[in-house]
């Protein structure tokens, strides 16, 4: 993800990938890695989630696992390197996973805006991603079971 990729885009990203790949592949377990880098305090990662976004991305992964295996998925939480939002980054992605209807967490800064190519930067990327993921997944538009376009 470009620098300063916020909530929206990301979220467009793990809709347009992740979601379609899960539900073709149909994984007996779905295993996530989250931590706080993606937020925007946090300078590692050089992203804009913000506490939300953690929450709706582990709640788009939950709704897959139950979708293509049952509901059964792992988190794991770690890494972060701002202690000021790591615990409610990973409360908000614990929360998401658990399925928790919402949560209520204050940031503590204004997030920033995205910038203004960043979501088209992603859009670009993604369709290629998809066009050479083509050969080997059908969710992109490559073969069928009975293998005709």
């Amino acid at each position: 993800m470009p620098p300063g990729t916020s909530d929206e885009t990301y979220l467009y990203a793990l809709n347009e990938i992740f979601v379609p790949l899960a539900e073709e592949f149909k994984p007996q377990i779905i295993i996530t890695n989250g931590g706080s880098d993606p937020h925007f305090a946090d300078s590692l990662g050089s992203l804009a989630l913000t506490t939300n976004g953690f929450f709706e991305l582990a709640r788009t992964i939950r709704l897959t696992a139950e979708n293509v295996c049952g509901g059964r998925v792992i988190t794991i939480t770690g890494s972060g390197y701002n202690p000021e939002v790591l615990p409610q980054c990973w409360y908000a992605l614990i929360a998401g996973i658990s399925g928790l209807a919402e949560i209520n967490v204050k940031e503590p800064y204004d997030p920033p805006t995205e910038p203004s190519n960043c979501r088209k930067t992603v859009e670009n990327t993604l369709d290629e991603l998809k066009r050479q993921l083509r050969k080997q997944w059908g969710c992109f538009g490559g073969f069928t079971i009975s293998g005709v376009q």
